[in-house]
């Protein structure tokens, strides 16, 4: 955000607050600037924002289509219907002691990263509402980005 402010824009915001200060009516001509550089702003935050948006939407259909690939993948690997592999699945996560947060985290990190399974599957197999995965998941990849930088 930091790289949309530029020179223009801190000077009217200087020039608007200097004026509020010594408590004066900007002109005509400063109300026009710095409308005109706050719209700016504006809209290069918004075309940011938009741009992020676009990215992860693009990479969640990327995800969903790696988790098809990898669903038919795993049937007819196994010769076992959809229903089958995800009991399996919830049989290998009730097998991890209740106390090992660690195995757990590791699971659900499989789970997601190797099998490509949505927050909404994976929250059906460890028993967990799909917006609690989708936090924990979010919040697992702050700190894995704060751990890198």
């Amino acid at each position: 955000m930091t790289d949309f402010l530029t020179p223009e824009l801190l000077e009217v915001i200087e020039n608007k607050f200097s004026a509020e200060k010594e408590n004066r009516q900007l002109s005509w001509l400063e109300r026009s600037r710095y409308n005109l550089e706050v719209m700016k702003f504006r809209d290069a935050l918004r075309r940011s924002e938009q741009q992020v948006q676009a990215e992860l939407l693009k990479l969640r259909k990327q995800h969903e289509q790696k988790f098809i690939s990898i669903r038919k993948i795993m049937m007819c690997q196994r010769h076992q219907t959809w229903e089958e592999i995800t009991q399996d699945f919830r049989r290998q996560y009730a097998s991890i002691p209740p106390d090992d947060e660690e195995a757990k985290t590791e699971f659900m990190l499989m789970l997601y990263n190797k099998y490509y399974f949505s927050p909404t599957l994976i929250g059906n197999i460890v028993n967990k509402s799909p917006k609690t995965v989708w936090l924990w998941l979010e919040e697992w990849a702050f700190e894995d980005e704060q751990l890198k930088g």
